[in-house]
């Protein structure tokens, strides 16, 4: 229960780190202790192994935190009210390394990494973005103002 929580806390944050990276903090807040801070843009990764969240940095640093042990994890930024999740469920499909979206031609399409950086910027002229050359992953897309997440298998 508590780890498809966390899972979920997972797909917030990443949600979150598309509106403005640099000003965003994850939180992990202990049952006992004090609340430990990460930047954000600083993160590489984070996973859930052994019964432990890890974080990894960017300059290779790893913490570890007992799942069981946290009662409270959670992410700030001041742009967090400018996210609009897209309502619609599959607004795109997958074919090879496109990515059809079903928009209007002349959309601005921003394509963010699981850490927050801007991977892609381009106004839709085929319907398609190419992900050639991009590893596989989570991807936050904002198309015209709706954000939704998709994986590259």
């Amino acid at each position: 229960m508590k780890k498809k929580l966390l899972l979920s806390m997972m797909l917030v944050t990443t949600s979150c780190m598309v509106a403005k990276a640099e000003d965003n903090h994850l939180y992990i807040q202990p049952n006992t202790g004090t609340t430990n801070e990460w930047s954000i843009p600083s993160l590489q990764k984070m996973t859930f192994q052994d019964g432990n969240v890890v974080l990894t940095s960017r300059n290779g640093t790893t913490a570890y935190t007992p799942i069981s042990s946290i009662k409270r994890m959670f992410i700030t930024t001041p742009s967090a009210h400018h996210i609009d999740v897209a309502e619609t469920v599959s607004p795109y499909t997958w074919q090879g390394d496109l990515l059809y979206i079903n928009a209007p031609q002349g959309t601005s399409v921003r394509v963010y990494n699981v850490a927050g950086a801007l991977v892609i910027q381009q106004s839709l002229e085929s319907n398609t973005i190419d992900f050639q050359g991009f590893p596989k992953g989570l991807y936050m897309v904002n198309v015209g103002g709706k954000v939704f997440k998709t994986v590259k298998k």
